[in-house]
């Protein structure tokens, strides 16, 4: 019977019997006197136990037996107790993450027969949390199935089984479906100690109104949560149409408005005006930075609705952080910062050269910003496997708990009153690197300048 291929026992009832139990717990301490206190009575009746427990477990199972004023030891020698680690155990019969039926049932089934007949023909009780690590595991399908292969073994051997899950495995809405399938195939179930010690009838009765009460105010607080979940899914859907929007209307005012500045720059030149030359030069500076701004919202759309695409090819780095610094000798001197490019040349992979050069840009940009009147130096270094650009300023820094965050949408490390900006271009920098399965990373100190180091793999 193979459990990976669907068998009878993923789809049988607990036993008809009904010696299937399941205890929930929230302490050790607890299941540890569960257990001992399940193991003891079988004793007094001359039964034999099997334990498949983590040792921490098995070291708490016999400590409590022992201190009931049972012989451990003793009944370990004659058989009465077998005890077997879980994980050892898992692993002898799972194939391909899932328990497979034929050596589950070879490996457990001949460990139960040889306790049942050692004890004269006597019922065995089984304590196991193998289900629980397979949960701890994530592997929930395992879990159940081996709770149904237990349930199909109870049919050949005589056994009374108690399993046992800690609770706080149980937390999600998917959980909380594993939770309820974890019931149905026992025939009893034990809730955990903050009702199981409750002794009086009545207290246990409020208990349940109480249990009650806080699973309407969860399923009432779920469905506020889907309600703001899809009005929010709305509003950001919303934005980005309207982004999308404003960046190709902004575009056709702005490339007319780039084109009526170059005309009249070369009208100025021509008439060698020199004060209009200068006032027209920084009017392009400005459409090209609000150019820039309309890419970047534009960018954010793209990358949101998964439409960054890479027009890969033959891309030389070095080369091209060279025309990015060229570029840029004008902000490197409104900066006051000593520039410094160390580079290998050249530096070739199958790399967006254009999307390359946006990472290049902002964080030469943002080093030129935050860096102003410091030392900054830009580095590209080729290894075996993958091609290494590092940006450094040794200006104002960036604290520790903004690190993570400066990489995240219309995320800052610092006021937008002091520095301008969307907030966009580290982002935009990540998804790049990310989408050419490279990595980009920070290393910061307040007051001692930030580097941003790019790892790029060389690509096919």
């Amino acid at each position: 019977m193979s459990s990976a291929q669907g068998s009878t026992a993923q789809r049988q009832s607990p036993p008809t019997e009904g010696d299937h139990h399941v205890q929930f717990y929230e302490a050790p301490s607890f299941l540890f006197d569960v257990v001992a206190k399940f193991l003891a009575t079988g004793f007094q009746t001359g039964e034999p136990a099997v334990v498949i427990a983590t040792e921490a477990h098995r070291s708490g199972f016999k400590a409590h037996l022992k201190a009931m004023g049972f012989e451990v030891e003793r009944a370990l020698e004659d058989g009465r107790l077998v005890l077997l680690d879980a994980r050892d155990t898992l692993a002898k019969f799972m194939v391909g993450g899932l328990p497979d039926w034929s050596r589950f049932q070879q490996l457990i089934g001949a460990v139960l027969d040889r306790s049942h007949r050692a004890a004269g023909g006597r019922k065995v009780r089984a304590y196991g949390e193998m289900v629980d690590l397979l949960l701890k595991d994530q592997n929930a399908q395992a879990a159940l199935l081996l709770e149904e292969q237990w349930n199909e073994l109870g049919r050949s051997y005589p056994f009374s089984l108690l399993c046992a899950y800690a609770l706080g495995g149980f937390q999600t809405q998917e959980d909380a479906r594993t939770f309820h399938q974890v019931c149905a195939v026992h025939a009893h179930v034990r809730p955990t100690e903050a009702y199981s010690q409750v002794s009086d009838d009545e207290l246990r009765l409020r208990e349940i109104a109480a249990l009650q009460q806080r699973s309407k105010m969860l399923e009432t607080e779920i469905e506020h949560r889907k309600r703001v979940e899809k009005e929010l899914l709305t509003a950001v859907r919303l934005r980005d149409d309207f982004l999308a929007i404003a960046g190709h209307e902004l575009r056709t005012p702005l490339t007319a408005l780039q084109l009526q500045l170059h005309s009249l720059m070369h009208l100025a030149q021509e008439k060698d005006d020199p004060h209009m030359q200068e006032r027209l030069s920084r009017a392009q500076k400005q459409a090209q930075r609000l150019g820039t701004l309309t890419e970047q919202l534009l960018d954010v759309v793209r990358i949101g609705a998964g439409r960054l695409t890479l027009q890969v090819g033959e891309c030389d780095l070095s080369a091209l952080v060279q025309e990015v610094v060229e570029r840029s000798a004008e902000a490197v001197t409104q900066s006051r910062c000593q520039l410094r490019v160390l580079v290998d040349q050249p530096v070739r992979g199958q790399w967006d050269g254009a999307r390359l050069e946006q990472v290049v840009t902002n964080l030469l940009s943002n080093a030129l910003k935050y860096g102003a009147g410091k030392p900054v130096e830009v580095m590209v270094k080729a290894s075996r496997d993958r091609a290494t650009l590092g940006v450094r300023d040794t200006g104002i820094g960036i604290p520790l708990d903004a690190q993570a965050r400066i990489f995240d949408r219309f995320e800052r490390a610092v006021s937008t009153t002091n520095y301008g900006g969307l907030g966009l271009g580290l982002w935009i920098a990540r998804q790049v690197v990310e989408a050419h399965g490279g990595v980009i990373r920070v290393e910061s100190e307040p007051g001692l300048g930030a580097t941003f180091t790019v790892e790029l793999p060389y690509g096919t």
